[in-house]
């Protein structure tokens, strides 16, 4: 099975050969590294390339899901079977794209034809926090916490970084949206999908380093006797994250009749706008964003930009 490898940066200089120098060293052949470059203003391009590797240069930023979506096409325009997709600051393991596709090869027929991604273990590289797979409920998006064993377990959705999506399936459920640009792009994505019969596996034994960037942000914030949980997040993605969780559970979720998910939802905003309020300094851009993603997201405005 031909797979394509597909990473997308954004000024990601730093980070950029570490990630590269990982895929070049999988254990499973990779004949083609696809490089998406949302217009970085760095020297992330400026560099010596590995001669698998492709670029590809946007004239604009596209976003996550418009960088995803313009790999997902390159794969199967150009013959693909797979497409495995890695944020500019993720490292896979050596073995991390053979165990995904030896996870794959072991499911029954029946199995392999409904499973349309699989998806690496994320873990942090300092602390060792995990990322693993989630499901949805119409209390919202819950993240799994399995035993090790076994190594591999059915979810909804993950984020797009270390997964690995079935290009025959990408052709029935169709590509991803551009305009969700950034945050819960991946979670829809992976929505679509299920509620079209497919189904996702995360192996494990498939390990990625992945920098989760909210976890450098997290502090604990004291009230009285309770602590809570405090990370910020740029004005950038809190109308993003707001604006396509809006629309997503308000326009997207099949909830049956039942107003409880938009409800709960909007209980999640209001808890979050008080911490920015209490707890991040100067949040006044915060908080408008966060307000105009709501906004956005309620009326169905994914064509509107940050």
């Amino acid at each position: 099975m031909k797979l394509l490898a597909y990473v997308h940066t954004y000024n990601d200089a730093d980070v950029i050969d570490a990630t590269l120098r990982a895929l070049c060293a999988q254990s499973y052949p990779i004949p083609e590294i696809l490089l998406i470059d949302n217009a970085s203003t760095d020297d992330t391009l400026d560099r010596a390339f590995p001669s698998k590797v492709t670029i590809i240069r946007n004239d604009e930023n596209l976003g996550t899901s418009g960088a995803v979506a313009a790999g997902m096409e390159y794969a199967l325009a150009h013959g693909y079977d797979w497409i495995y997709i890695l944020d500019a600051d993720s490292e896979p393991a050596p073995d991390a794209v053979e165990n995904l596709m030896r996870c794959y090869q072991s499911l029954s027929p029946e199995l392999q034809a409904t499973t349309w991604w699989l998806s690496s273990l994320l873990v942090e590289a300092e602390g060792g926090a995990m990322h693993h797979g989630c499901i949805v409920t119409p209390g919202g998006i819950k993240m799994l916490d399995p035993p090790p064993q076994p190594t591999s377990y059915r979810c909804h959705l993950n984020i797009w970084s270390g997964s690995l999506y079935r290009l025959d399936a990408v052709k029935e459920v169709g590509l991803p949206d551009r305009n969700y640009v950034l945050d819960w792009g991946d979670m829809i994505y992976g929505y679509e999908g299920a509620i079209r019969g497919y189904i996702g596996f995360l192996e494990q034994s498939s390990i990625v380093t992945h920098n989760m960037h909210p976890l450098e942000t997290l502090r604990l914030r004291r009230i009285g006797r309770k602590f809570v949980k405090v990370f910020y997040s740029p004005p950038l993605r809190s109308y993003y994250f707001w604006r396509n969780s809006m629309y997503f559970w308000i326009y997207r979720f099949d909830r049956g009749g039942s107003v409880t998910p938009v409800i709960w939802h909007f209980f999640q905003l209001f808890k979050w706008l008080i911490k920015v309020s209490l707890f991040i300094k100067a949040p006044g851009e915060s908080l408008a964003a966060c307000l105009r993603g709501m906004w956005d997201g309620v009326h169905a405005r994914l064509e509107n930009r940050y």
